[in-house]
């Protein structure tokens, strides 16, 4: 059978932005892509089990489905990312801003991320991660001037914060200045010396400083140090995807052509995704934002899907205390949902029989903490 495929696009004052889905029965997977403007932002895709019908055959209206449901799913968090942003715009709170910031970083929506995470700063100064995320917000659109001068920010308040010396070496060595991206990133690794991150790109900006003078069109040798360090970035635990292996064997074809243009092309390259790869996603991001500011109740189904999503991830963010906070918060949100629901269950209980004593204490007792537990809920939300 042929894949399925479907296409939109959303507007949102002066921006357009064009949806494109499609099915691929032959790997079982459903993808949608966000461009504007012909521009690549960000895609979202899914795994499916084949479904056969009655005759044995693969179901097409399941498939029709399931493609709907992902197209439909991204043209609705594209319009309530915008939506919450504009309704927070006047909010004096920084972590919604925070949140929002990181959606639209991880989606290529980098002047919308730089905005919120400039009113970050201006609500919490000295909110580390907000100077860290401007940064590589700036860095992102290839303002490396302005992502220095974020990531220094960050480094005054945290002079030895490993990530932030690290980045400060990528930053330097996108401009040329080899020795100061050196220093930072020796200084990373005299804080931590099994940061691996942090050594490969120390071999990157020493073989690229030592090439710098080179003719374009010269073949140039590798030196051992970087392959090593390369080594230890490929067998690394959190760079074993499909994604990575791709990454990688490009990045290997370029180092055995030589040609000095590809070298520093592709190390560029592999220095900027590795830079911008994170343990942790944006899924309670996402859900905090649409359930807090997204204009309409999110239904229980909607709750356990996210739920689903932020457990699946137990194995690769336990290590993180952020992961148990944002699976409590979920938690507490869907005691929430079944709090209210068990009121409504009591009242009815109430109505069908008025003298049954039990539904009646049991009711007033819920009425008498309701708007507590709610109080609270908001509380830690915010």
């Amino acid at each position: 059978m042929n894949g399925i495929g479907l296409r939109d696009k959303v507007t949102f004052e002066s921006r357009e932005f064009q949806v494109h889905t499609g099915n691929d029965p032959l790997k079982n997977i459903v993808k949608s892509e966000v461009f504007e403007k012909g521009q690549f932002l960000f895609s979202a895709e899914d795994s499916y089990t084949i479904r056969e019908n009655k005759e044995d055959e693969v179901d097409e209206e399941y498939l029709k489905d399931i493609t709907f449901e992902q197209h439909q799913n991204t043209l609705d968090e594209i319009k309530i990312l915008f939506l919450v942003n504009e309704k927070i715009k006047q909010i004096r709170q920084y972590l919604p801003h925070f949140r929002l910031g990181k959606v639209f970083l991880n989606r290529n929506f980098t002047e919308e991320a730089i905005n919120n995470f400039k009113r970050v700063i201006e609500l919490k100064p000295d909110f580390v991660r907000g100077h860290i995320k401007l940064g590589l917000s700036y860095f992102k659109k290839d303002a490396y001037i302005d992502a220095i001068k974020a990531f220094l920010q960050a480094h005054k308040i945290n002079p030895d914060y490993p990530d932030i010396l690290n980045n400060l070496g990528v930053s330097y060595s996108k401009t040329g200045n080899f020795t100061t991206a050196s220093k930072f990133l020796k200084k990373a690794l005299e804080i931590k010396p099994s940061y691996k991150e942090a050594n490969f790109n120390l071999g990157i900006v020493l073989f690229l400083s030592s090439i710098a003078d080179d003719d374009d069109d010269s073949k140039v040798i590798v030196p051992a140090r970087f392959i090593r360090s390369f080594k230890e970035i490929i067998k690394q635990k959190s760079f074993q995807s499909k994604y990575w292996h791709e990454r990688f064997i490009l990045t290997q074809q370029a180092l055995n052509n030589g040609k000095k243009t590809d070298v520093v092309s592709a190390l560029q390259k592999i220095q900027s995704d590795i830079m911008f790869h994170e343990d942790s996603s944006d899924i309670m991001d996402y859900f905090f934002l649409q359930f807090m500011f997204g204009g309409s109740e999110l239904k229980n189904t909607k709750i356990d899907v996210f739920e689903e999503l932020v457990t699946s991830e137990v194995d690769k963010h336990s290590s993180y205390a952020d992961y148990w906070n944002e699976l409590g918060i979920i938690h507490l949100v869907q005691c929430r949902e079944y709090f209210l629901k068990a009121i409504a269950e009591f009242e009815k209980a109430n109505k069908t029989d008025p003298k049954f004593e039990s539904a009646i204490k049991n009711t007033e007792l819920l009425r008498h903490n309701k708007q507590g537990f709610l109080i609270l809920l908001r509380a830690i939300l915010k």
